[in-house]
């Protein structure tokens, strides 16, 4: 059932999340846009995807322990798709210029640093390499402690905003598991659906055979500035339908 609302389109509809069905809404806009501009829609939906995936772990008897204050996955190598490396290229380029400044400096002395370590090349083609040497690579880039550009007192600062891997990186075990980065004591929500790997096969359909679908965010503002791909326009409605295919047949 879709309802009409000031150019946008109310979309109901049912997820399936591991055994159970979720009703969820999403509200597109009405016209024809291109899928970065529904971003924010994903963003909304992976919120509720976890929001509910978090009770259902409730109720199983295994509660999160990420909280706020807690940044310790925010020194981790974090993967974003390339609409969302375009979106949070607007979400910088939104802001005021003292603040721009900051923030583009921050990446800057991240890229310096991994380029001091010798890490540059391996770190833009990390989205090539085998799971086993993506993880390995990622012990090597947390070793460096470099903060996210985006972090400010130990909160995000664009948590609005945030790509969907940290909104879906949620863990139910110690913290002090997360700051030792130590995956065999570490437990994750057990999440039957995650947005995150969904948004990155739209973008690798979008952006093209070369596309890998993904890169690393320290590298996300460089990448859109040089990215020339002309994003094709059709209805929202398209977008969301498009996600939600790719996500059921990725759990069907």
């Amino acid at each position: 059932m879709k309802t009409k609302s000031k150019a946008k389109l109310i979309a109901n509809f049912d997820l399936k999340i591991g055994d159970d069905v979720a009703s969820l809404s999403a509200t597109v806009p009405d016209q024809k846009v291109t899928a970065c501009e529904l971003i924010p829609v994903y963003q909304l939906l992976a919120n509720d995807i976890v929001s509910h995936s978090i009770v259902q772990s409730a109720k199983a008897g295994k509660n999160i322990s990420c909280k706020a204050g807690c940044s310790a996955c925010c020194t981790q190598a974090v993967p974003v798709s390339e609409l969302e490396a375009l979106h949070l290229a607007k979400v910088v380029n939104r802001m005021p210029e003292h603040r721009q400044k900051r923030i583009r400096q921050r990446f800057a002395d991240s890229q310096a640093a991994i380029a001091a370590a010798g890490l540059t090349q391996p770190m833009q083609e990390i989205a090539k390499l085998d799971k086993k040497s993506r993880n390995a690579l990622g012990v090597k880039y947390y070793s460096l402690k470099l903060d996210c550009p985006f972090l400010e007192d130990k909160r995000c600062s664009i948590y609005s905003d945030r790509p969907l891997e940290c909104r879906e990186f949620v863990v139910t075990s110690d913290p002090k598991h997360c700051v030792e980065l130590n995956p065999q004591e570490m437990t994750h929500l057990d999440s039957k659906l995650r947005l995150t790997p969904v948004l990155r096969t739209q973008s690798q359909d979008l952006f093209g055979e070369k596309s890998s679908g993904w890169m690393l965010l320290v590298n996300c503002l460089d990448w859109a500035k040089t990215n020339k791909t002309r994003l094709k326009k059709k209805p929202g409605i398209f977008w969301l339908q498009d996600l939600i295919e790719l996500a059921t047949n990725r759990i069907g």
